[in-house]
């Protein structure tokens, strides 16, 4: 066998050589006959001209050496190849054509898969992460547990002391910013709250130093921090001895007691770790933490899922809940899995369409060669021959187009990353990689053959003499026109697919823009600061800065009105349960959001008072307990109108009296009331003043309050100025972000217009390459028509309804699509039916609007090149 290949590639990489040897040796034969048939008395030339003769052909010679040598196909095929680079060099432009749109097609394809298989599929980057698992509670008649949910203090403690054999950690589900003092100077970073345990479950140990220790994670623990590689390196220069040092974190001396490795990845942007110190009091009074844990060697899902059915709930939980566990890969993917199938999907249709319409290129050459292809069998070429040069040339052309389709990978995906991260929250890194590169080698692999069966059908199926006998002019193939046509309508019944999915994504997120805001957001800048800080713990010191610097900001020159707010509007606020008077203290609590805000933040925002007034200066510590709720609220939970005098108790304190009715702003999602991104959601308005203390401390570790500055024209000075009210109040007070409210608006709806604008792209350029094809066809049927149509118009057929007749073949054809793609519509809005807002699924002004698109496009690919149709010259035409 070895001997076999060592000849067989000194065959392929000698053949100059060999071939010389061979000649030699035929030349030694053929003298060696000469020299017989002289002897029998032939004269030298008639003897060396019948020794060639009885020789034979010195290429079939070499033909046949070589095939028993097993090289000939490697000849042909090199022969193949050589022809199919001068055929692309002969049609530059159309060979161009070619290759992009492939590229842009399995480019495009291989970044968004990279960046979805980083999401969904990939591993998690701890050891045997398949281990790992969310633990909490879920109705069982509802269906499994498949996504992050919360638990309360009292599940965690259940989940810690009873689920036995298991690994367990908790740690809260939300990565907040905090103050951190270094080096001389502040900086605003985020942190994650983790339990005991937490890196060991994940199976990953700190770079240096250790975790936190159970003794330590308790409340009132002490105050310990772990680094993140890139904080250590950054503003600590990487110190060797960092370890046992203290940092000012959230206005407090904490001790490094770790550092973590550069490659350490959590699902959120991490600088900081600090102990979480569960408990069931406070923050654990409520779902605010997660818990994860880890498997068991062995043991089975099932198995898994079984204990902790058998764990009971702790008090106060319905008695329909039960513990369960999910992956952790799906839980923490499952907010994003619908959304970036849905890309993906969109990504395939689109490839789909660019192989339909390559392979109508393809059948087009294919026709235009028919009589090459004709001569070479009438000449001797065997179809397979002909086959094998067609599929030369396809390989040529897919791989061209494939690695460019992986450049253009390459240099998209990092685009896309920050795409996902800016409007979908991913953090993870993305790259084209191995499987990425897979997936680009399946998609050339499946592009070319999409794209190349087709004319190999149509060769391997031509009648050579029957094509020689009527002339190509007068044979076209109806098969071959059949299934272009065929092609061209599975086009634009995909087109039409992604099309009413991007225009059903663009009507729901016109929808959430053009809701009334409820207030003026132009000329409104805002700054975020952490008050999850020792310094802000307690009322009088949160007053004292709410007071200064809305003072300072007030007096900037420009500056109409200045405020401060819990939350921003179209922001997640903090939602809080609450009575009125004369509810049943043992039933169940009503649900709204709570915000709190300094006087003049209605005035400075110009939301509308409806009834009542307004919070102002003489609200303080010692007034009584005021609040002024949304219209919304009012209309909810006061239908008589009674609101106005009416008490409510919220937040710990009771009595608290509503003496005002504001106007409804938009808010995000707070996962109770509405599904939609944004919506006017039920709030209550306190005066900042009024918070006690401990309620500061606990929502202030969720949420970092912003001040709102109303100016006459907003400008790099104006941030510069509020950065030094604050920095004047406390250098070491850094402002976590600054940004106009209409940014904040922009930011809200991240989602829902990424989704859109990416389809609409998607889309758009589906669309393109099936009005190109159409175009096409066309055009062909005027090339392949000049002769029948000359002929009718000479016997009277007018100029116009040559042209209606030529283009109205390729509307038929795009209704045809339009019909077939109306049903995946369908389909679609189906799948598309929780990302949407606004708008019906199945919305009827979609649907009509992709006929009047669609069909617009098609009349005016269609009528474009039949309207040379009506300039035919009929006896021109009667002459050839």
């Amino acid at each position: 066998m070895l001997t076999r290949l060592r000849s067989i590639l000194r065959a392929l990489t000698q053949r100059d050589r060999l071939r010389h040897d061979l000649d030699e040796e035929m030349d030694f034969h053929v003298e060696q006959l000469s020299d017989d048939l002289m002897r029998q008395g032939m004269k030298p030339e008639e003897a060396r001209r019948e020794a060639r003769r009885r020789f034979g052909n010195p290429e079939h010679v070499h033909d046949r050496t070589r095939q028993e040598m097993d090289v000939a196909l490697f000849d042909e095929a090199g022969r193949n190849l050589r022809f199919a680079l001068r055929g692309m060099r002969r049609s530059p432009v159309l060979t161009g054509a070619f290759v992009l749109t492939l590229a842009l097609c399995i480019g495009f394809g291989t970044a968004v898969f990279s960046a979805v298989d980083a999401v969904l599929w990939k591993p998690l980057p701890y050891p045997a992460a398949e281990r790992l698992a969310l633990a909490g509670l879920h109705d069982p008649d509802q269906g499994n547990l498949t996504g992050r949910v919360g638990i309360d203090g009292a599940s965690w403690l259940r989940i810690r002391d009873e689920a036995e054999g298991f690994q367990p950690a908790v740690f809260s589900g939300w990565v907040q910013g905090v103050n951190l003092s270094a080096s001389g100077a502040a900086r605003f970073v985020m942190q994650q709250r983790i339990g005991a345990g937490y890196f060991s479950t994940l199976g990953v140990e700190p770079l240096m130093g250790r975790e936190f220790t159970v003794q330590e994670d308790v409340p009132d623990g002490p105050p310990l921090v772990i680094l993140s590689h890139e904080l250590w390196s950054g503003t600590f220069d990487a110190d060797p001895e960092i370890l046992g040092q203290t940092v000012r974190l959230k206005g407090r001396p904490h001790t490094v007691i770790g550092v973590m490795a550069a490659d350490f990845r959590s699902d959120e942007s991490v600088d900081v770790w600090t102990p979480i110190q569960a408990s069931t009091a406070g923050e654990g009074s409520g779902t605010n933490y997660t818990a994860i844990v880890r498997l068991p060697t062995g043991m089975s899902w099932e198995e898994a899922a079984a204990r902790f059915a058998a764990i009971a709930p702790p008090g106060g939980v319905s008695a329909a809940m039960r513990f369960g566990v999910v992956p952790l890969e799906a839980a923490m993917s499952a907010g994003y899995r619908l959304p970036l199938l849905i890309l993906l999907g969109a990504v395939g249709l689109m490839i789909l369409v660019g192989c339909a319409n390559l392979a109508g290129i393809q059948v087009s050459r294919a026709l235009e060669r028919e009589g090459e292809m004709s001569t070479r069998q009438a000449l001797g070429s065997g179809t397979g021959a002909l086959v094998r040069q067609l599929i030369a040339e396809n390989v040529v052309l897919g791989a061209f187009g494939g690695l460019l389709g992986l450049v253009v990978a390459v240099l998209t995906v990092d685009g896309l990353a920050v795409l996902f991260r800016t409007n979908l929250g991913v953090m993870t890194p993305m790259a084209v990689d191995g499987r990425a590169l897979g997936v680009a080698m399946g998609l050339t692999g499946l592009a070319t053959v999409l794209f190349g069966l087709a004319p190999l059908v149509r060769v391997s199926r031509t009648d050579a003499p029957r094509l020689l006998i009527t002339g190509s002019r007068g044979f076209t193939g109806g098969g071959s026109r059949l299934l272009r046509k065929a092609l061209l309508v599975g086009e634009v019944a995909m087109v039409t697919v992604l099309l009413f999915a991007a225009v059903l994504l663009a009507r729901s997120y016109g929808h959430l823009a053009s809701l009334e805001p409820g207030f003026d957001a132009s000329g409104v800048w805002t700054a975020q600061l952490s008050l999850d800080d020792a310094r802000f713990a307690d009322a009088d010191a949160a007053t004292r800065l709410f007071e200064e610097t809305v003072r300072d900001l007030r007096e900037i020159q420009g500056v109409r009105g200045a405020a401060v707010a819990l939350s921003l509007p179209y922001e997640r606020p903090l939602n809080m349960p609450f009575r009125l008077e004369g509810d049943d203290p043992d039933g169940r609590p009503r649900l709204a959001n709570l915000v709190y805000v300094t006087p003049g933040f209605f005035e400075t925002l110009r939301i509308p008072v409806e009834a009542g007034r307004v919070l102002d200066e003489h609200d303080g510590v010692g007034s009584a307990a005021v609040a002024v709720i949304s219209e919304g609220l009012a209309t909810a939970h006061f239908p008589d109108g009674s609101a106005i005098g009416s008490r409510l108790t919220m937040g710990g304190a009771e009595g608290i009296e509503v003496v005002g009715i504001v106007g409804d702003v938009q808010q995000a999602g707070a996962g109770w009331g509405s599904s939609q991104p944004v919506w006017a959601a039920p709030t209550v308005y306190v005066p900042a003043t009024q918070v006690t203390g401990p309620v500061l401390q606990q929502v202030h570790v969720w949420f970092s309050p912003s001040w709102v500055v109303r100016a006459d024209a907003p400008s790099p000075e104006l941030v510069a100025s509020i950065g030094r009210v604050f920095e004047s109040f406390d250098a070491e007070l850094p402002i976590a972000r600054t940004s106009s409210l209409e940014d904040v608006i922009t930011r809200a709806f991240g989602q829902t217009r990424f989704q859109a604008v990416f389809l609409l792209t998607v889309a758009g350029f589906a669309l393109l390459l099936a009005c190109v094809g159409l175009y096409g066809i066309v055009a062909h049927e005027v090339q392949q028509g000049r002769r029948e149509m000359g002929i009718r118009m000479a016997l009277g057929v007018t100029p116009g309804r040559a042209v209606v007749v030529t283009g109205m073949a390729g509307v038929r054809l795009a209704l045809w699509g339009l019909v077939a793609g109306g049903f995946g519509a369908i389909a679609a809005g189906r799948v598309l039916a929780s990302l949407v807002w606004g708008v019906s699924p199945n919305d009827p002004v979609t649907l009509l609007f992709l006929v009047g698109a669609i069909g617009g496009l098609a009349l005016i690919a269609s009528f474009v090149p039949a309207a040379r149709m009506g300039r035919l010259d009929p006896a021109a035409v009667l002459k050839e």
